[in-house]
This record gives C-alpha cells, structure tokens and sequence, in this order.
C-alpha cells in the first residue's frame, strides 16, 4: 500500500512539474514522454506486425495508438510536433494530395474520398511515428536489442512457416506485415539496421549476449530474404552488410570482429545450402529477369500524367492511366502501380509531389551531415536512408497511404534517421535538460 502511495505521489507530482521545452517533454520520461504508453504500444504493435494477421495489428493501431497520440497532442499544445521541418512538410505532402486529387483525374468521387482518408490516416500515423522516435532517442540500447529480436523473430518465423515452400525452391513470405516476399524481406533488413545502428553505435556497450542476438537476427534476415528471392531487397542487405563490416572493422578494430562477421557470413552459407542449395538459389534469381520492372517505368514515362504539377490524382487507379491501358495491358501486364515510389509520386502527385517526397530524403541528409556526432554514426545513417532508396527503388509507390508495410520500410529509416540526428547528440540533450532539471 505504502509504494503504490508513493507512486501515486510521485506521478502527481511528475504532471505538476513545469516544462520548459518541447523537446523536453517528448525526451523525458512521463505520460507523454518516452517512457510513456505510446513507445510500450508501438513495441507490442511492432511485434504483432511480424507475426499476426493484418486484420490484428490494423486494429490494434487503430484502437489504441491513434487515440492515443490525439490525447497526447491535446495535452501538449504548441509543441515541437507541430514546428518540426520534417513534421511540417509531411502533413503538408499529406495535405496537398488530400486536394489536389479532386482536382485531376476523372476517377470517382468515392476513389477521391478515400485518398483523404489515406492523407489523413497517414499524417495522423506519422504524428505518432515522431513521438515515438523520442523514446528511441532516448533509449537507444533497449530499442535496438527490441529490433534486433523483432528482425530474428519475423524472419525466423518465416522460415519455419514457409519449410515446405523454401525446400521445393520456391519464393517465401513470412507472417503478418512480412507475408509479401519483397515487402517482408524490406521490413526484415530495415529491422536488422536499425537493430544494429542502435546497438554497436559506441563501444564498450556491448556483451557477449548482444553479439549473440546481433548473429541470429543477421543469420535469420540474411537466409530469409535470400529465399524470398525478392532481388532488390537481396543487394540493398548485401551492399549494407559488406559497409558495416568494413565500418565495424574501423570502429572497432580487434581481430575477433573480423572472426564474428566471418561466423555471421558462414552461417548464413550453410542456412542457406541446407534449405535450397547456392547453385540452384542463383539459378532462380537469375531464371526471373527483370519482372517487367523496364517495361513497367517505360510505360509510365512514355505516358506522362494529366498534369505534370498535379499528376492523376491520388484517387485514380493505375490500370486505369494511359500508361496500363495503352503500353502495359497490350504486352499482357496488369500492374497495379508503377513500382516505384518515385514514379508513383510522380504519376499519382506530380512534380510537386515529387519535390516534397524529396525534401523528406534531403531533410534527414543534412541533419546527419550537420549533427556532431562521430563520422561513424553519420555513415551509418546515411546507409540507412540508402536501404531506404534502394528498397524503394523496385517496389512500393507511395508513402502517403493508410496503414501499410511502406509504414515499416519506408517511414521507419526517413524518421528515425532524422530525430536521432536532430534531437538525439549530447549537446542538444544536454541543454534541454539543463533547462529543465527535473527531467520533466
């Protein structure tokens, strides 16, 4: 009885200290802080994602993290939610599809509405992305065992769940967010990177156990998203990983790293000879081609949209534009979008569109190039936004959309990259909390 008094007692106390910064707040622990409900619900969201249904983690998103983030937003007021650059030109992005798709296009009105239901849902979900992206700021280390032990989890179950599949060679997915080959396997590399930044991003941080999980999530992602056979993602992962090891090599420089990434890189061999076979992995990979990606941005580029400011609109379909109609459909392709995610700005909002789709890569670029922090750590988020180029570069074509995996592989790296550079260096953490001592 005597601590959940004082508990009580010292929360009350916690909401009636004064808070003198924005940044504070999101930063310190609390209600609305870090250590607040929102970071603990989006660690369970995370885990539901790669291993339930759409249908679970949707609501769950929906239920509680959405009325949530309202009530926090309520309760902040003017806060840095709403000055943030990033924050500001997303909700704006948001914004100008929400109108500019009753503008062109002659799609139905029905197909319009649900775009601004889409921009919506998306500023809304990014608002909460932000929050979040403070409690990983601020605890860093337990957020990135969180992602390496999600990367394991959502690749190992892939593994076990598609035995059969992976045997006969055939393409495999995993659970929830992850059942897409290609979107699984983006989603498992953009957690391992993430898991890894936030791990090893200093030294003498790391144990014996750390390094263990960090081999089994690299192992597990590495054998998945080889026999996902999704190709994009495989050479981003392969590029990313032969940059750590050389990073890894410079920051560390002890002759067991090299032994470690030896171990990581073996396992990953032998994982995938006992399933498939090397030689017949690369006969498949190579048997696919190009999937149609040539024609497909072809066509798109051969067919301009309506209107080169404004594109289609958001609300017209895209086997309803010239480009499937008249190029795709005559070759027997019916795509769906453009497979690319600045094609599809481009057709669905424009040049516009495609401007401010690229202010939110140029923002994070320039926090990192402009942030203190050691070249180590500026490399390594730079890689992370490249995961996000070239896993987008192949596939997706939107980040404005209602709950989707481009969620977890595309707006994970963009806001995570920018917070951490932003908010997260020692100067900037340390004036915040000189002004506020309390850490409130």
């Amino acid at each position: 009885m005597n601590r959940f008094c004082y508990s009580c007692i010292t929360m009350t106390d916690s909401l009636k200290s004064p808070v003198k910064s924005p940044v504070a707040r999101l930063l310190a622990p609390g209600i609305c802080g870090g250590e607040g409900c929102l970071p603990h619900l989006f660690a369970i969201w995370l885990l539901l994602a790669v291993l339930t249904p759409e249908e679970v983690y949707r609501t769950f998103f929906h239920v509680l993290i959405y009325p949530l983030t309202i009530c926090l937003l309520a309760r902040m007021g003017k806060s840095i939610v709403w000055k943030d650059p990033f924050v500001r030109l997303f909700l704006l992005f948001c914004g100008y599809m929400a109108v500019a798709t009753w503008l062109v296009g002659g799609e139905a009105a029905e197909k319009d509405a649900q775009a601004v239901r889409w921009a919506f849902e998306a500023a809304l979900g990014m608002v909460a992305f932000f929050m979040w992206m403070f409690s990983v700021a601020r605890r860093g280390r337990f957020w990135g065992l969180w992602f390496l032990s999600l990367a394991f989890i959502g690749a190992f179950a892939g593994l076990v769940f598609s035995f059969p599949e992976a045997i006969h060679g055939a393409r495999i997915g995993g659970l929830g967010v992850m059942g897409h080959p290609i979107q699984g396997a983006s989603i498992a590399t953009i957690f391992l990177a993430t898991g890894l930044f936030l791990t090893f991003r200093e030294r003498g941080t790391v144990n014996p156990s750390v390094i263990l999980l960090a081999i089994m999530a690299a192992v597990s992602v590495c054998t998945f998203v080889s026999l996902s056979q999704s190709r994009a993602p495989l050479i981003a992962l392969m590029v990313y990983l032969l940059f750590l090891a050389v990073l890894l090599s410079c920051q560390y420089r002890r002759p067991v790293t090299i032994f470690l990434l030896f171990l990581a890189a073996t396992g990953v061999v032998v994982s995938i000879q006992w399933f498939i076979g090397l030689d017949r992995l690369l006969d498949q990979l190579s048997s696919r081609g190009m999937s149609y990606r040539f024609e497909i941005w072809v066509a798109y580029l051969s067919y301009l949209p309506e209107s080169l400011l404004l594109g289609n609109g958001a609300g017209l379909d895209f086997r309803l534009t010239d480009a499937a109609r008249l190029h795709l459909e005559p070759l027997g392709l019916n795509i769906a979008h453009p497979h690319n995610i600045w094609l599809g700005a481009f057709v669905q909002t424009g040049l516009i569109g495609v401007l401010m789709q690229a202010g939110l890569v140029v923002l994070p670029v320039f926090a990192v190039v402009s942030s203190p922090m050691p070249l180590t750590g500026k490399f390594h988020l730079l890689a992370i936004l490249g995961l996000f180029l070239l896993l987008t570069f192949s596939d997706e074509y939107t980040l404005l959309i209602s709950l989707h995996p481009v969620w977890f592989l595309g707006w994970i790296p963009l806001v995570f990259v920018w917070t951490w550079s932003r908010y997260k260096t020692e100067e900037r953490v340390g004036a915040i909390y000189s002004r506020d001592p309390g850490g409130n």
